[in-house]
Order: C-alpha cells, then structure tokens, then sequence
C-alpha cells in the first residue's frame, strides 16, 4: 500500500484522503485530552485539524489527476491545493449550504474572522496575546468546539468508508446533507459505514480490490 507508484488513480485518491483522516483522528484524540486543561492547546490543535480535515476532503473529492499525480511531490511552499476558506466553501456547497465559508465569521469581542483568530494563536500574532489578555473561555467555547470537531470527523470517516466501498460521492453527499448539524446522525452514519467496511475486511483489502 506504501508503493504509489503501483496505483490506479482512484486508489491513490483514497490512500491520500486515508492518510489525511488518519491524521485527523489523531489530531482530535489531542484536542479531547486538553479540553478543560488547556484550551490554549486545544485551540491551536483546531487549527491544524480544520486544515488536515478540510485538505483530506479536498483530495478526496475534488482534486484533479493532475493534483494527485504530483501529491508524492508536493512540498510545505506548494501545498498543492486551494487555501482553506476554498476549500471550506466547497465542501459546504457540496452539503447544499450554498458557496459559504463559515470560518470566515467574526468572533465576538475580537472582530476578527474565527480562522484567522486560530491562525494568530498558532503562529503568535500580535492579536493571540491580546486575545490571551482577555481570556480565551470568554472568546471561545472549547467544548462545543470540540463537539463539530468530532461531527467533523465523523463526516470524513462516512465520506472515506463510504467511497471505500464503492458509493458514488455524490450518493454520499446527499446522505449527509440533511443530517450535516445533527451530531448523532452523523455518529451514526459513520459507525455504519465503519461496520461495513469491517465485514468488508478492512480498508486496506477495500483499497486493493478498488480498480
């Protein structure tokens, strides 16, 4: 499975968006051990998770061979997809939101976009300690934070397993777009998917069998 170069096309689309959830997940095991703990550190993770669950997608639905030829070669300058608010957009036109990037929504008391807040936090801006001046649980609420993160991840999971075995995207689209805001249906849809792809014999036997 590491050898790239022995894949079709559409396996090497799933390997890359495997990898990404992958990351993802672990990304998300961190943010749940530091809520209540350091939201600080928590925040700062959401960043990095919204970028590898948004890129994962991205790569999975929508990047063109050209983008997954050279994927093996991309480089931190030549990300090799579109920045996050793009993607962010198409994902929720997908889910028939409309071309919207929720991301971009200004954050009480700080009046600037919620991702660019994440970004200052990340990489120390002069609004992070601002912000930690007047106390990141006054500007952010951690814990429903962490719970889209989890409906997030269990999208990702639905639209892997799913594909995985075979669904078309645009089916597994349609499954998600009614349920998108409803945290244990999309649990639930993702636990099924993950079943079925367990009685299949795994994502890996699924991704040698995909042509």
């Amino acid at each position: 499975m590491s050898d790239t170069k022995l894949l079709t096309l559409s396996k090497y689309r799933l390997l890359v968006a495997i990898r990404y959830l992958n990351a993802s997940r672990l990304l998300f095991e961190g943010m749940k051990k530091q809520l209540g703990v350091n939201n600080f550190h928590l925040l700062v993770t959401l960043r990095s998770f919204i970028e590898y669950h948004r890129r994962g997608i991205w790569f999975l639905a929508w990047a063109s061979q050209e983008k997954l030829n050279v994927a093996e070669k991309l480089t931190f300058d030549q990300a090799g997809s579109p920045k996050l608010s793009r993607m962010d957009e198409m994902i929720n036109e997908a889910l028939g939101l409309g071309k919207v990037c929720f991301l971009l929504n200004k954050v009480p008391l700080v009046n600037e976009p919620f991702l660019n807040c994440l970004h200052a936090l990340t990489h120390g801006n002069p609004i992070s300690v601002r912000m930690l001046g007047v106390g990141l649980d006054k500007i952010f609420q951690s814990d429903k934070l962490l719970i889209r993160a989890e409906m997030e991840l269990n999208m990702f999971h639905a639209l892997v397993y799913r594909r995985a075995l075979g669904e078309e995207l645009k089916s597994i689209w349609a499954a998600l777009a009614p349920i998108h805001n409803r945290t244990d249906d999309v649990k639930q849809l993702a636990k099924a998917a993950g079943m079925n792809v367990k009685k299949a014999g795994g994502l890996e036997k699924l991704l040698d069998q995909l042509s």
